[in-house]
């Protein structure tokens, strides 16, 4: 509910909306298309992980997914995984001459993460505590690209761009 009534920048209606309707299809692999051993050689390459669907349904990776991809596979029972990505939702967007970027979020999950459609920027995601304190963030180069991951259960994140480089000129959404 917090989340609801801190929202700027979106409908509070259609948000309410989007929420109440329920998270997107959880996706399989096709019958047959993954076996167990399938799923442990995606899991070993640390390309998912496995949550059970209680865990995931209650409080999204948490820290398991500071640092992963928004298409990284989180395995909720047996073959059947959910991306981070499936839901996203974009919070805050902010954009002037020299650039754009987008917060990114995930209410299954519970994580967030920055976008850009721009090219030559460094652009990042930052979370922090919500007493304010810093906890982490993830930054990548443009064009056309997303950072990794930060936990955003009980946390706070921000989406930054900065097209002249690292600590030159930051341009960052509202914390969310």
């Amino acid at each position: 509910m917090k989340r609801l009534l801190l929202t700027s920048g979106l409908t509070l209606g259609a948000l309410a909306l989007s929420i109440l309707a329920g998270p997107v299809p959880a996706q399989a692999a096709p019958p047959g298309a993954a076996s167990t051993a399938d799923v442990d050689a995606v899991v070993a390459a640390g390309e998912g992980i496995r949550i059970d669907a209680r865990t995931l349904a209650a409080s999204g990776c948490g820290s398991s997914c500071d640092g992963k991809d928004p298409y990284f596979k989180i395995y909720y029972n047996g073959n059947s995984y959910y991306k981070c990505s499936d839901d996203a939702q974009t919070i805050y967007g902010v954009k002037n001459s020299s650039g754009s970027v987008e917060l990114r979020y995930s209410p299954r999950c519970r994580t967030a993460w920055a976008k850009t459609a721009a090219s030559d920027v460094v652009f990042k995601v930052v979370s922090r505590y919500t007493n304010g304190n810093y906890r982490t963030s993830m930054s990548a180069y443009g064009p056309d690209g997303y950072t990794n991951m930060v936990n955003d259960a009980g946390l706070e994140a921000q989406a930054c761009f900065d097209p002249t480089g690292p600590g030159e000129g930051w341009t960052c959404t509202g914390w969310w």
